[in-house]
């Protein structure tokens, strides 16, 4: 025997309601309708109080690090030369070290130089110089 019950209503509440005193029916074995209670006006919430907010110190500016050479820019257009890539640097970077031992401790001062931690740091517009200077090392 399937048994198949729809409870419908007009509000997801309403339906609720149904389904309560239908539970009570089958368990008292009588239906007997269930009274809608009134809908209570909801409280007022009281605002948050937040935390004050922490006064950060700013940082200090970041000195960008100052060209020994200014070959760049003479005051005509600039080169057009292409913008070295990450891979690009990085193989020039290496086939030095692996050239010279010391050339690596060269190459680090040149990343300190230029305020990164890595060859993938160096601003785009700084790697042509990089790329100079790295190639002179």
């Amino acid at each position: 025997m399937s048994v198949q019950i729809i409870v419908s209503g007009d509000t997801a509440e309403e339906a609720l309601i149904k389904i309560a005193a239908l539970a009570n029916g089958l368990k008292t074995g009588q239906l007997e309708p269930v009274a809608i209670p009134a809908a209570e006006p909801e409280k007022p919430k009281r605002p948050r109080q937040s935390k004050p907010e922490e006064v950060k110190q700013p940082e200090p500016p970041v000195v960008e690090p100052e060209e020994e050479n200014d070959d760049d820019y003479l005051g005509e257009e600039p080169l057009a030369e292409p913008i070295p890539t990450d891979v690009q640097l990085r193989e020039i970077a290496k086939s030095k070290s692996d050239a010279d031992t010391a050339a690596r401790a060269a190459i680090k001062a040149l990343l300190t130089k230029y305020g990164v931690a890595n060859i993938t740091g160096v601003p785009e517009a700084k790697r042509i110089a990089f790329k100079r200077e790295l190639e002179a090392l």
